[in-house]
């Protein structure tokens, strides 16, 4: 039986679990935690749950719309959750195929609902955690189904993708998007420097010693981290923008 230092939470997660299991029933061939809760920065407030489901086929027309009336359900019980569940539905095959050739695969995340989309190498770092750090909820270990990732696999994905955290920063009006790209790239900067993940609190903390002139826009990227608030914040940007550049650099 699983277990977080969140027992609220983990009473969600084997609810999330019972209900994907009505719907896939035997297909359902593995289900893994990931994320902030395992990774170490998980606010129960604002955080998100984090599931990989390793699906025996791809996911059919019945099922996704079944698994969306049933996401859509959780939600109304736990209106708190909205837009903060994150489940990929992967079939084993596309996952054991996945750095080498493009998938389908159905996904619900934040600001997105159920829906198709193609999943390839750029998901490296996600497996690579749930590799490393997943927790098994049904199944056998992720490794089965997750096809090895070595730590300079791991590295030179981090490192083919730091260079879109500057646009990303320059789309980042409000300060949640904000933090969310400060503390990202302090995260990935501490996993090219120290070749393991890291939670993005950490990889903050790091930054902060590491780059004293930063520690004050890290500071206030942890105080914003999680924030719901949407109204366009342009001074942060800018130095969030600055930090990006900077950070681009240390590459």
């Amino acid at each position: 039986m699983f277990k977080t230092q969140f027992p609220e939470i983990d009473e969600h997660i084997r609810e999330l679990h019972a209900s994907i299991k009505t719907v896939l029933g035997s297909r359902l061939c593995g289900l893994y935690l990931f994320g902030s809760i395992v990774g170490g920065d998980f606010n129960p407030k604002t955080s998100d749950i984090d599931l990989l489901a390793i699906v025996e086929t791809t996911i059919t027309e019945q099922e996704l719309h079944a698994l969306g009336a049933m996401h859509q359900d959780f939600i109304e019980r736990h209106p708190e959750w909205h837009d903060r569940i994150e489940v990929a539905y992967v079939s084993a095959e596309a996952m054991r195929n996945f750095k080498t050739t493009t998938a389908p695969i159905v996904r619900i995340s934040p600001g997105e609902p159920l829906h198709h989309r193609d999943m390839d190498i750029q998901w490296l770092t996600d497996w690579h955690m749930v590799q490393e750090q997943g927790i098994t909820i049904d199944g056998p270990e992720p490794s089965v189904f997750i096809p090895t990732i070595t730590e300079q696999e791991f590295i030179d994905s981090i490192t083919h993708e730091y260079p879109l955290w500057l646009e990303r920063a320059k789309e980042a009006r409000w300060v949640g998007y904000q933090s969310y790209v400060i503390l990202s790239l302090s995260r990935n900067l501490y996993a090219i420097r120290h070749g393991h993940q890291a939670s993005k609190l950490k990889g903050g903390a790091w930054i902060a010693r590491e780059y004293p002139e930063w520690a004050d826009l890290v500071r206030r990227a942890v105080k914003w981290h999680g924030s719901s608030d949407r109204s366009d914040s342009p001074g942060t940007q800018d130095e969030t923008i600055q930090f990006a550049e900077f950070m681009m650099r240390k590459v």
